[in-house]
């Protein structure tokens, strides 16, 4: 049975705080705990997770606000389930922070957190909410309303980071799925087909994979390839619905394929990045990036950046497979953003061009600006489509087009192609152009003219291109901030490509989010009680 938290709001005639020296109590009231319990724990709602419980007359939940306030340390500081637990029992500044004064209230087993992590991933699997995320988004919106601070200008950048899952090479992979397979068989069925099994299961995986010679890999695979076919159609009937089942589907079709009736091992290059990394981990995906490589998610973190404020806090933490293009987070968070705050502009970098971030920046209104354009680089003294001048209607139909050297063109618009123009120009004025061996328009055979062929996708990146060069050094600065923020998030994990202590995304999603919330509860504490002093104690705060 749920039911709210606010016994942390009923004040006992004496506690352990009450009993601190003097300097203690002002200590704590400028620390980071006290922060957190006025901006952070006081602020969720617990009704949220009310979805977790009986309806039932029974006995009631332990402490919301305490289980995702744990979970909130837990990913702020990096610590493991023991060692924060430890904290909790003994560190009277952890206890303050989850609204506990005294050491004999609010204490739960360990246990109690593992089972309503497993709530909240089940509930996320089976309605694909996950409410810490929902909670916290609430919560720092309230954050950005307290301390006033503008959100129409936001910036944001993505970053790396990997599952906890071993890194296992194809064979390795293979026959580790087929240890899952047989582990799942009733007894009665791993006897009847122990022959078939008997060549992977005597061992585990790593250890087969040692004794197998690097010129043997190849005939080993499809050998296992095989074997693995042979196990897939004994079994689909009996046990097709089981994951371990799924899993070995999953990977024989992608590792394998069938030619005239013969079996056939897959290229490396033709797998990509989302086969499957792990049984661990069936959303984990595979990603080099700057000749590094990772396997797990991509993080994309948003924050405000309006030079108005005297405090920016992280709006948004999206978690995605790391193969997910950042245009596509870019339209999933603006979308978010949009539905939660006043936003208008928004800085990033050259990975976030295209069409589908276009697409996402004009339906929401959105300003995109770039610090750098990806693709080729413009050839030094060549004319480029930016080069012309372009006029558009309101629904972005070309309507005319003048070259640089102030010739207007005849403008078609190809009729078997949306989005394809074709501008002509005389032949008299191109021949005498100054720019005619500069210029991207080129002479037909049959008629005295000449043609500049360009479409709205070219449009889309001359008008980047053209933004990049007017105000490219203004945007790198006013973006950049952003990478700092990145780091402080991901900094509790081993930084840079950092290996998360979990796996599977709703765990990935959680220790993100929470922790850019810690990295907002660092900033408010460093906004409200700055070193040297200068300004008071907010009113609700002081202990003494």
């Amino acid at each position: 049975m749920f039911r709210a938290n606010d016994k942390h709001r009923q004040q006992r005639m004496f506690t352990a705080v009450d009993q601190l020296p003097l300097t203690a109590k002002k200590n704590l009231e400028k620390s980071w705990a006290h922060v957190f319990y006025h901006e952070y724990f006081c602020r969720l709602d617990e009704t949220v997770f009310s979805v977790l419980y009986s309806e039932k007359h029974s006995r009631p939940n332990t402490p919301i606000n305490i289980l995702v306030g744990f979970e909130t340390l837990k990913s702020g500081f990096g610590l493991s389930d023991e060692r924060l637990y430890d904290h909790f029992m003994f560190d009277l500044k952890f206890r303050f922070a989850l609204g506990l004064k005294d050491f004999d209230e609010g204490n739960f087993e360990l246990r109690t957190i593992y089972n309503f992590r497993s709530a909240v991933s089940a509930y996320e699997e089976e309605h694909g909410i996950n409410l810490i995320h929902k909670a916290s988004e609430q919560i720092t919106d309230e954050q950005l309303k307290q301390f006033q601070i503008k959100t129409g200008l936001q910036r944001m950048d993505s970053t790396m980071v990997q599952s906890n899952i071993r890194k296992m090479s194809r064979l390795q992979l293979l026959v580790e799925i087929i240890h899952r397979f047989f582990r799942m068989l009733s007894e009665e069925e791993q006897k009847e087909y122990e022959e078939l099994f008997s060549g992977y299961v005597k061992e585990d995986s790593l250890h087969y994979c040692y004794r197998v010679n690097r010129d043997e890999i190849d005939g080993r695979l499809v050998q296992v390839g095989k074997d693995l076919s042979a196990m897939l159609e004994h079994f689909e009937k009996a046990h097709g619905d089981e994951k371990a089942y799924q899993h070995a589907f999953r990977v024989f079709s992608e590792h394998f394929r069938f030619e005239q009736e013969c079996l056939v091992l897959k290229e490396s290059k033709d797998l990509g990045g989302k086969t499957l990394q792990s049984p661990d981990d069936e959303q984990a995906t595979f990603r080099t990036k700057s000749r590094e490589s990772s396997r797990g998610y991509v993080a994309n973190i948003t924050e405000t950046c309006d030079e108005e404020n005297d405090l920016q806090l992280i709006s948004r933490v999206n978690v995605a497979p790391n193969t997910t293009d950042d245009q596509q987070l870019l339209a999933e968070d603006i979308e978010n953003l949009k539905e939660r705050m006043e936003f208008d502009e928004l800085y990033t970098d050259a990975g976030y061009t295209g069409e589908t971030a276009a697409k996402a920046t004009e339906g929401h209104q959105v300003k995109q600006y770039v610090s750098a354009i990806k693709g080729r680089k413009k050839e030094k003294d060549a004319l480029q489509l930016e080069d012309f001048t372009v006029t558009r209607n309101d629904d972005g139909t070309v309507t005319a087009i003048v070259c640089p050297n102030g010739h207007s063109g005849e403008l078609r618009e190809s009729s078997k192609k949306d989005g394809r123009y074709t501008a002509g120009f005389s032949a008299d004025s191109c021949q005498v152009c100054p720019f005619i061996d500069q210029c991207p328009a080129k002479r037909l055979k049959k008629r005295p003219s000449f043609v500049f062929r360009f479409t709205t996708t070219d449009l889309r990146v001359a008008a980047t291109r053209k933004q990049v060069a007017q105000t490219g050094k203004e945007i790198t600065n006013k973006r950049a901030s952003v990478e700092s923020t990145v780091r402080s998030v991901i900094h509790p994990f081993g930084g840079h490509l950092c290996k998360l202590p979990v796996r599977g995304q709703p765990r990935i999603t959680t220790m993100m989010v929470l922790s850019g919330m810690m990295v907002n509860i660092r900033r408010i504490t460093g906004y409200l009680f700055p070193e040297d002093g200068s300004k008071p104690i907010p009113a609700g705060y002081a202990l003494c």
